[in-house]
């Protein structure tokens, strides 16, 4: 039989909660019947999260103390909180949080008693290759050791590997979730690019198969891996599905209702994913392009009303 961990009235704590996937895994964990606690650098920058039910502590990933002070009474913790920009391949930029930064939660998750975690890893551990077999839970992975992949893939590998060897070690109980491009409000990595592509009038887009998750999607798996005991010691690939970067910058127009002319530059290549064993054990699934991004677009009109970063 599935065990299952009942959400209601525990506390879970989210590192990196004012940033783009942060918010999302607090509302959809206070919709499970959670209590958050968002744990920030700069609380300042996640007030707008205070009024929805989350209550914030101050932690850098970097402060061990302050991260055990902040997981103390909770019942599990979201490792989320990493470095991401998409054009800086710094090695020491991107392995102290993303590395040491994880070693830190880790250690503070289990002198805090907060046994179950929930690790933001990325598509990007894999070793990637073009067409079939479709990359799952089980493809190969990159060795971080040797720096492949670059900075931020090479040093995610390693923090999830870190992960999962520190939680046999502290009698952690650990779920990874490996998506691929994230979008959704507040992103300053993929959506301010295509932004700025879409004021040509004429748009070309490669049709190359590589998937795009919507962080509430990712959200939701977050969830299912804490309704899931048995997802405890996987690694679970929530890349999103399998369709062309011309299919997105369609779904885009669309969403966006804007004129463009959007043309396919035909490849007939890319990758593609198996994402069955996530919707299987975690209840992982992809809205649409479309409604992801019309919820994007509505979330950042809001957010942008309201004045928040």
């Amino acid at each position: 039989m599935r065990q299952v961990m009942d959400l209601t009235n525990k506390t879970i704590a989210v590192t990196g909660a004012s940033g783009m996937l942060g918010p999302y895994l607090c509302r959809a964990l206070i919709a499970s019947g959670a209590k958050v606690r968002g744990v920030v650098r700069n609380p300042r920058k996640a007030a707008f999260l205070e009024p929805e039910g989350v209550t914030l502590a101050t932690a850098d990933l970097m402060n061990r103390d302050a991260l055990t002070a902040a997981f103390r009474g909770c019942d599990g913790v979201v490792s989320n909180a990493a470095l991401y920009r998409v054009f800086n391949q710094s090695w020491k930029a991107n392995y102290r949080p993303n590395k040491e930064g994880t070693e830190n939660v880790y250690e503070a998750a289990a002198a805090a008693s907060a046994a179950r975690v929930v690790q933001i890893s990325t598509f990007g551990v894999y070793r990637w290759h073009l067409g079939k077999p479709a990359i799952n839970d089980d493809s190969p992975t990159l060795d971080g050791s040797r720096k492949q992949g670059g900075a931020y893939r090479a040093t995610k590998q390693l923090s999830e590997a870190l992960a999962f060897e520190l939680s046999k070690q502290r009698g952690l109980q650990t779920t990874a979730v490996r998506p691929a491009a994230i979008y959704g409000a507040r992103d300053h990595n993929l959506i301010p690019y295509i932004r700025m592509y879409f004021r040509l009038p004429i748009v070309l887009m490669p049709k190359f198969w590589f998937p795009f998750v919507y962080a509430g999607d990712i959200a939701n798996a977050v969830v299912g891996a804490f309704n899931n005991d048995a997802s405890a010691g996987r690694a679970y690939l929530t890349a999103g599905r399998t369709a062309t970067v011309y299919e997105f910058a369609q779904a885009w127009k669309e969403a966006s209702g804007k004129s463009n002319l959007v043309l396919p530059i035909p490849l007939g290549i890319g990758m593609h994913v198996d994402c069955s064993r996530a919707e299987r054990e975690l209840g992982f699934s992809n809205r649409s392009y479309v409604d992801g991004l019309r919820e994007t677009f509505e979330a950042d009109a809001r957010y942008r009303a309201e004045g928040v970063e």
